[in-house]
């Protein structure tokens, strides 16, 4: 181990300034520093030259430990290069320090949002209407606000691959796929409860793919359309309109339940007199047959069946045309022979 042998004469002035060699106390005093300095001069430190590289070493290789908490993974580069990819939530984990090694951690479960056509900036939202207004399948200007849902899928990709902040990768694909479904549509079938369900399903069917295509390593969990409707200037006159339309298809639709409640009827009646006429033609025919084969009896029972049709509920007495004179009724429902009680 080295001394400074100069700065330790320095020293030694300053606490004994009397000592230039002089005799007394000042010089006892030098003559014991003098010798504690020689004893230490003798002193051997063994290896002592290596310990600052091996401490540096060892600070060196600590500075390697690294810890992927769960919903983590980590990406180790190798000279700027791709290497490995630690396991999700790995733990405590180890690699060579820089500049060998270099290790991103990137979490893969946490669910980040992007909107388009709006920002929210300190809770309160601003409209961006660059983004939010686009053009319809029939030539119409509608307004569209969605906010898109997505994490980190690929981790390596994501690194490699995006090389601007995924936002602006987001933006760019979420407002080319919002554009492009919404181009296909009306802006009747677009603006209404149904139709805001079937863009943002198509919205993030597209928007995967071209994440996909552009190897991002980011997947879209959802896609919710927060407003789609008429540009705020025309946006009254277009809701008369929508309500017109509706009232329309309320109409139409009320008509058609009409329809098909009075048409069923109507055949039923038709097939109910149909099969009524049908009857009673069968029913004549028997009759006519009867008759055919005995006048006066059919003639009489068809008389019998006819005033029991006539009067129903009505005690009625069948008296036979010859001997109506000779019958008298009597109360109680009874009657008297005349005839019968005078021998005639």
């Amino acid at each position: 181990m080295n001394w400074d042998w100069d700065k330790l004469q320095q020293k030694r002035q300053r606490h004994f300034p009397g000592s230039g060699g002089q005799g007394g106390q000042g010089g006892n005093e030098f003559g014991e520093f003098q010798e504690k300095l020689s004893q230490l001069k003798k002193i051997k430190f063994p290896g002592g030259k290596y310990i600052i590289p091996v401490l540096a070493l060892i600070i060196w290789m600590l500075s390697g430990l690294y810890i992927v908490e769960p919903g983590q993974v980590g990406v180790v580069q190798r000279f700027g290069a791709f290497h490995e990819q630690t396991a999700l939530g790995s733990g405590l984990q180890w690699h060579w320090p820089r500049p060998i090694e270099k290790v991103t951690v990137v979490d893969t479960q946490r669910i980040r949002t992007h909107q388009i056509g709006f920002s929210l900036v300190n809770g309160s939202k601003r409209v961006n209407r660059n983004e939010a207004l686009m053009l319809t399948g029939d030539k119409n200007i509608a307004h569209f606000e969605i906010i898109v849902h997505y994490r980190v899928s690929e981790p390596a990709d994501y690194l490699f691959n995006v090389r601007e902040p995924d936002t602006m990768i987001l933006r760019t694909a979420s407002e080319t796929a919002l554009r492009s479904i919404v181009g296909t549509m009306d802006i009747e079938t677009a603006i209404v409860a149904e139709g805001l369900a079937m863009v943002a399903m198509r919205t993030q069917a597209l928007l995967q793919m071209l994440l996909d295509d552009y190897g991002s390593g980011l997947f879209v969990t959802d896609v919710r359309t927060e407003r789609g409707d008429a540009p705020q200037e025309v946006r009254d006159a277009f809701h008369d309109v929508v309500r017109a339309m509706e009232d329309k298809e309320r109409l139409i639709y009320r008509s058609q339940e009409y329809r098909e409640d009075i048409v069923p009827r109507a055949r039923g009646g038709r097939e109910e007199r149909i099969l009524t006429a049908q009857g009673e033609i069968r029913r004549f025919s028997q009759i006519l047959n009867e008759y055919r084969l005995a006048q006066d009896v059919t003639r009489q029972r068809m008389y019998l069946e006819k005033m029991a049709e006539i009067l129903p509920g009505v005690e009625k007495v069948i008296i036979d045309k010859g001997a109506a004179d000779n019958v008298f009724l009597l109360p109680g429902g009874g009657s008297l022979n005349i005839g019968a009680q005078t021998g005639r």
